[in-house]
């Protein structure tokens, strides 16, 4: 995968160039760049998040035309788990300080909020995937590979979520 930052850092105009050369903007327009990776990364990371809940949503029609109906219930609880979750994601803290913080996000800090950010995605993968599977699972009508596949992509969430609630508590400055 293309690290983003180095593309925000490349994708640079002018003036956004001139600020990197003027004192006390410097630091400014990094900390701004590192900003942007991140919310385009965490646009990506949502965007995987929509595709595995219309996986879900494949996955749930195809088990009602079988009449598979013991794990309608659970998946729909999947899909609405997912579809918070993009948006927690979607909306999430930039890590931004204020004009006059009593704290301010550096460099490092954002950076290390980006690394974490990219950490997420091998859940999201084995959540896209798992998907996939299920899939498969409701359309061969095989029950018990359908509960296999749920409780993996169920795990992988959880997973996801208490990960991320790590990065809100990060920012948020909460973790001891």
């Amino acid at each position: 995968m293309v690290d983003i930052r180095t593309e925000v850092a490349n994708d640079r105009g002018l003036i956004k160039q001139l600020e990197m050369v003027i004192p006390g903007f410097r630091g400014y327009r990094k900390r701004e760049d590192l900003r942007i990776a991140d919310r385009l990364l965490r646009e990506q990371m949502a965007k995987r998040l929509k595709d595995a809940a219309t996986g879900l949503e494949a996955s749930r029609r195809a088990m009602s035309r079988r009449q598979m109906l013991e794990s309608l219930e659970e998946i729909g609880r999947l899909i609405g788990l997912t579809n918070s979750t993009e948006s927690r994601v979607r909306h999430a803290e930039q890590g931004y300080t204020g004009v006059s913080p009593d704290f301010r996000i550096e460099e490092n800090e954002l950076n290390q909020m980006y690394e974490w950010d990219l950490s997420l995605l091998k859940w999201l993968d084995e959540m896209r995937d798992g998907s996939e599977r299920l899939l498969a699972a409701a359309e061969s009508s095989d029950m018990r590979e359908l509960g296999h596949q749920l409780k993996g992509f169920d795990g992988a969430m959880k997973n996801f979520n208490q990960t991320w609630d790590k990065r809100r508590e990060r920012i948020a400055g909460l973790e001891v």
